[in-house]
This record gives C-alpha cells, structure tokens and sequence, in this order.
C-alpha cells in the first residue's frame, strides 16, 4: 500500500480527495478514489442527485468513521495527469479566497473550453423499458400507452443500450418531449457523465509568426532607454511591480519587446494581457515579427479548437510567450519571468459576470507567486495603480515623449474646447462651426480625422412626439437603441430586438421618432456634410462576428484610404495612425455624468486616448471637444494634458467621501424575476451584513440598482466598504449565507468596477 493509501472494510486500497465540484457552492467535498490523483486533475464525481464535473485539489489523510460511510466514489478520471499546474492552482486558490468565488468555477474558467469536460447526459433503458421493447405491447399497458415514435426510440434504446441526449436533441427537437414521456413512466432514465470537450484544431488563421527574418528593433531614446534599464536589473532579482506611465505614442510596447526578448534569452517565459486582443491587430503583428512562432495568441474570438492548440502548446512548453485578453491571465507559460498589462487602466480587465476577477490585480499576484516582474503600462494609470506608487508599492517609470521623432520635438496636440452654449450645431445638429470647419480642414489638406461617440446605433431612444412614450426593452429598465441599418430597435444589454415600428403603442398616433445619436446616425450625417469624403465606422456592429470586415477597415485607414473615421472607445486603443490631424469628441457629457463615482476618471482616460490619436505622424494635432459642461474637470485638465493634475484633483474628491482607493468595497446583487422576492431578499441581505459587521464595516443599502430590471430580472444592491480588509472580507462571506427565496440570485462582487 502506498504512503498516502488507506484501506476500506473490504482490505481493498482507498485514497480520500478534496475535491472542488464546477458549480456555485463554496464548499469542498471529498470524494474516495482507487488511485492516487494528483492535485488539479479532472474529475467526473456525483453531486446529490447527479454527476457533475469537478478539479482534485488535495488528499486528505483521514476522517472518522461516521464520514467515510458516506463517502462516494469518483466517477471518472478526465484526461491523464492534472489538467491544471501547480502554479495556475495556486493562483485560483487565491483568486478564490480573494473574491469569495467557488473554487471549482474558477479552475474551470482558467481553462479554454476545448480542456474543460463537458457533462453528457446519455438515455438509457429500465428494466421495464427494456421487457415493453422486447414485447408487441408493453406489460400493462394499452396498445395506446406508447405512440409509433416511443416505440421506435425504445427499439433504437434496445439495440444501442444508451444513446446521447444531445445527439437525440439535434436529429430532432421532438426527440426531448419524447425522452421526458418515457422517463415519467419509468421506461428510460437519463443519467450524467461526462466526455471531454476537445474541438478539433484549426489552423491558427496567420498568428504563427513570419519568414523567420531577423527584425531590426528601432533605437531606444533616453527615456525609454532608462524604463528597459529599470526592468532589466529588476529580471535578475526576482518580484516587482513597475509603472510604465508614457503619453500616448511614447512607445511603451518597444519597452514590453525588449525586455520580453531578454527573458526569453534567458529561458524565462512571458505573458502580455491587452484589454481587447481583437482589438489590437498592431501589437499581435509586432509580436509576430519580434519573435515569430514563439508566440501563442489567446483571446475569446479565435475558434475554440484554435484557442485550446494554443493553450496546449504552452502548457507543453513548445512556445514562451502568451499574448491574450483578460483570461489569458490563467495561460500556462513555463518558468514565468515577466507579466505585462497594457492599458491597465482599461475597465474591460474586469470580468462582470460569473467569477468576477479583475485581470490586473491577478497579474500582480501571479507575478509575486512566480517571483516575475510585473510591468503594468499606460497613458492614464488608473487611480488604484496610482495609489499604489504613492505608498512605494509599486515603481513608476516614465516615459514623457512620443517615440516618433519628429512628434517628440512638439507637444502633445492642441486641445480646444468647444462651448456648445456658444457654438451650438449647425443644422445637423450634431456638428458645431469650430469642428466642421477643422473637418474641412484637414481634408483640404489630405489629412485624416476621427470623430468619437461612445454611443452606436442610429438614435439612442424612440419616442412618440404626442403622448412622449418612450419605447423600452421588454426585459430590460432601459430604452431601445434604433439600429437603422439593421432595420431593428435593439437592446444592448440583453440583446432583445423588434422592428422598426411607426406607430406609437399608447396612443396609436404614427408619432415615433427617434432621438439622440450614435454612431450610425454620426456616419450618415457626415458623409451628408461632406460628400467627397471617403467614412468609415467602427463600433461593435461594424466589428461582431466580422474580424475580417475590422482589420480590412484598420488596414484601409492606416493606408489612407479612409479620411473621416467615426467609432466607439474601439478606435481610442492600439492604433496609431499616422495621417490623423483632427480628432473631434463628440457628446463627452453623457459620460461624464453617469450616476458612477468613477465617471470622471474613466472620462479623462478615454478622452486622453482617442486625443492621443492625433498629430502622431508629420503633421501637429488638433483636438476639438463639444461640451456644455466646459468646466468638468475631466475636460479641463484635458486641455493640458495635465494627467496629474486630474489625479491629484480626483483623488481629494474620493478621500473627502473615502471612495476607492482609500477604502475597498463589495457590493452585493440580489435579483430576481419576482420584484418582491428580490426585494425582501435584499433586505435580509442587508440585514445579515448589519449584524456580521466588524467594526468599521459601513453597510449601505439595500436600494434598487440604477438599472433596476435587466434581462428579467429586478436588481438591488447592498454595499459594503471598509479600510480594513479582513473585517470586509468576514462581512462578505457572512452575506453569501443569507437566506434568500427560491429563485432569487445572490452575488459577491469584490472590487466592483461598475456600479449600474
């Protein structure tokens, strides 16, 4: 018998695990296996009253007698060997403790779909269905008990043993009505396993690097030369966390390049994260010339099997360098040396659903467990990773000029802004004189412009002029967004759709018409103000499900085959665009003035970086900025660039009520399809974190949530803040137990980035 080996009643060895079951219970189960399983393998085990899938995270020694009786056997082992590392493990046991998330759910999400198993549930026959298939009519039953097709699925059940649900579900969809019918009458049951999932691989569509031609890097200037130095001596000693702060344009990515390329002289492995890879063709194809095949891309749109061939080969150590989104944080490198985040200030690092981690702070952690160095880049650190330098936990470095030469001998371009109060638009309604006229401008002069909205569609809401009805989700507390081209009123929270419709459902008058503009009504208008110009829009319509249709618009506009570009916050990351002169923001004082206390701060940055588009190539930028709140500090500290100004500024506003960073806090959402569940369910939620409350613990709430209803359900929230990070910590965990109705959801969000 081996060391870790035990015996049951019967002389046979035994071996008891922990194991983290991939469902929302926080608890783990142990479970007795024949053999020895290492920490974060796969498992198949049973669950009360079906199989579930699950991950072994350890063996425990022993448990009296009591315990064992009720012990149940693992089911099935996926996969040989553990399909998760030992430091991926440790990374999700702190992630789990950390964001009071179950165990299982976050080992699950740290792998691509392709390596999870998939539970598969398989129709198999009774002893009764066995002797009715045997039979011309069942025993005691009519001829009329079973139709033509129950019969036939029992013969197919007889020969087969067992057939797949899923598979039954896709020859035909009458197929699952049938299987019930049979299963309420005892003739089959369905039982849960699980296969794995392992889409086949697909070629990896021209991310496998170049010729193999040697690139020629481009010469450092003093101040990135000073950044790569920093870094360097910090590779040979092990953990720290750097602050790359550099204007846009300073040429942070050349910095990420060359210290990665000394890790990997050195045999380490690298992991680079970027708020949207999809995003960012620029960075992957430099990537892919610095270091051709050795680079593995891991982001949500690459075909599955596409994503796990990728996942593997790092695993394996056939590549060194993984460049993903926010879950290629979980990415499998070998011997980790550097971890870098661009644009870590980029809310999108948030994961808002499920296992809710922030992709930023992992980094960091997974760098101190690793012993790496963590390089955390951007134009506007947000004002977490700001806070931090301020107390010598991390070091910055700073990058203060473009790289581009001759963008590096003129200041950042000009920003003006334009008073709407004074300058209201033209007869479009949407252009002002200052801004038409610099449009036209720059395409007398062969230069590019771009004009940001954070806003798509045609007409942000559809009112009736005579009753002021306001058509709204059927699911959602939130108008409907007219989407001309799509011939649709859209919902862009739960993705509900209806037709364009001219009559208003409450007084019947053909009075409807939209108003407010995104970015689909902005390119209609402009290619109507100028009508030689050659416009393009890019916003998640022009990009979902049309990667191609992105990079070919990409392409055409760093070709300079496009002279007015319109987009969403998707043109304000990773491009650099050298024709532009003239970047025009449109409309910033809906964001500004969102009911959140990190508007102003996400405001600036955003701002910051669509300005930053412009001038960066041989001619000076202009920036032009329509407001009726010219006096926001998120405008006018934009007006001079004045990044630290804007923080010190925000950051006396945050002390003065202790919002973050001074403080750190939950929210708790309850929701529910019943409002009144939800609503009681919130209260003795609330009530619950009252009386678990440390000291210093403030609770506030339970209040209805902004958006009181999305996708059915009635939202409210609890909030929970303290300095002290234990007690807060107590609290949360006290809340998850509440005792809440049937049917109603309960969710700990830690560190919440949205509070809508």
């Amino acid at each position: 018998m081996s060391d870790d080996g035990q015996r049951d009643v019967q002389g046979r060895e035994e071996f008891l695990l922990e194991v983290a079951v991939v469902l929302p219970v926080l608890d783990l189960h142990i479970y007795r296996a024949r053999q020895p399983l290492a920490a974060g393998s796969q498992v198949v085990v049973p669950f009360r009253h079906r199989t579930v899938t699950g991950f072994v995270v350890g063996q425990v020694k022993a448990v009296d007698a009591r315990v064992r009786e009720s012990l149940r056997d693992i089911v099935q082992v996926v996969g040989e060997g553990p399909i998760v590392d030992e430091p991926i493990l440790e990374l999700c046991r702190w992630a789990a403790g950390y964001y009071l998330a179950p165990l299982g759910e976050v080992l699950s999400a740290a792998l691509p779909t392709g390596e999870r198993a998939a539970p598969a549930r398989r129709v198999c026959l009774t002893e009764l269905g066995l002797r009715s298939a045997e039979a011309s009519v069942p025993s005691g039953l009519s001829s009329l008990a079973l139709d033509q097709g129950d019969r036939e699925l029992l013969a197919r059940l007889r020969k087969a043993r067992t057939l797949s649900l899923e598979g039954l579900l896709r020859q035909d969809g009458a197929h699952g009505a049938r299987v019930r019918f049979l299963e309420q009458r005892g003739f089959v049951t369905i039982a849960e396993g699980a296969r794995p999932s392992r889409p086949r691989p697909r070629p990896a569509a021209g991310l496998e690097g170049k010729d193999g031609s040697r690139v020629v890097a481009p010469e450092l200037n003093q101040h990135q030369q000073a950044a790569y130095a920093a870094l360097l001596t910090a590779l040979a000693k092990g953990y720290a966390t750097f602050v790359l702060q550099g204007v846009t344009g300073s040429g942070k990515t050349e910095v990420y390049l060359r210290i990665i390329a000394e890790a990997r002289r050195r045999g380490h492995g690298a992991l680079v994260l970027v708020p949207e890879i999809a995003l960012t063709p620029q960075l992957a194809e430099r990537f892919r010339e610095r270091f051709g095949d050795d680079v593995a891309v891991l982001h949500s749109a690459l075909p599955p099997g596409e994503r796990a061939a990728a996942w593997r080969r790092l695993r394996r150590g056939e590549v060194g360098i993984a460049l993903g989104a926010r879950s290629g944080i979980f990415a499998p490198v070998r011997d980790l040396a550097v971890v870098v985040v661009d644009e870590e200030h980029d809310s999108s690092f948030k994961q808002e659903e499920g296992f809710r981690y922030h992709a930023r702070d992992l980094a960091v952690i997974r760098a101190r467990q690793a012993g790496a160095i963590a390089v955390l880049g951007s134009a506007t650190p947000s004002l977490e990773t700001y806070h931090n330098v301020r107390l010598g936990r991390f070091s910055r470095l700073l990058l203060p000029v473009r790289a581009n030469p001759a963008a590096a001998l003129r200041p950042l371009p000009a920003v003006e802004i334009v008073d709407l109060r004074r300058h209201p638009p033209g007869k479009d309604g949407l252009l002002s004189p200052p801004l038409a006229l610099a449009v036209d401008e720059a395409l007398a002069a062969g230069e590019q412009t771009i004009l940001f909205l954070n806003r798509r569609g045609f007409s942000t809401l559809v009112h009736c002029h005579v009753c002021g009805h306001v058509v709204r989700c059927k699911a959602c507390a939130v108008s409907l967004t007219l989407h001309r081209r799509r011939a649709c009123l859209l919902c862009h929270y739960c993705g509900y759709a209806e037709p364009i419709q001219q009559i208003c459902p409450q007084c019947k008058n053909t009075s409807l018409q939209g108003m407010g503009a995104g970015t689909e009504r902005v390119e209609s208008l402009v290619a109507q103000r100028f009508p030689t110009a050659r416009i393009a829009r890019i916003d998640r319509d022009t990009a979902d499900g049309a990667r191609g249709k992105l990079f070919t618009l990409l392409a055409q506009m760093h070709r300079r085959e496009i002279d007015i570009l319109v987009g969403t916050q998707m043109v304000t990351k990773g491009h650099d665009f050298v024709g532009v002169s003239v970047v025009g923001i449109l409309q910033p004082d809906m964001g500004i003035n969102l009911p959140d206390f990190r508007a102003a701060e996400r405001s600036f940055q955003t701002f910051e970086q669509v300005a930053g588009r412009a001038g960066r190539g041989e001619h000076p930028g202009r920036v032009l900025v329509q407001t009726y709140c010219p006096d926001h500090p998120a405008i006018t500290f934009l007006q001079r660039h004045d990044y630290e100004g804007f923080v010190k500024d925000e950051l006396a506003r945050r002390s003065a009520v202790n919002y973050p960073p001074f403080t750190r806090m939950v929210v708790v959402r309850v929701e529910g399809k019943d409002a009144d569940a939800a609503r009681s369910s919130a209260v003795a939620a609330a009530a619950c974190a009252r009386g678990a409350a440390g000291q210093g613990v403030v609770v506030l709430g339970p209040s209805e949530a902004p958006i009181a209803r999305l996708r059915g359900r009635t939202r409210f929230q609890v909030w929970l803040s303290s300095s002290d990070r234990a007690q807060l910590l107590a609290t949360s965990k006290a809340v998850q137990g509440a005792r809440v109705s049937k049917d109603v959801r309960l969710e700990v969000d830690v560190d919440p980035q949205n509070v809508l």
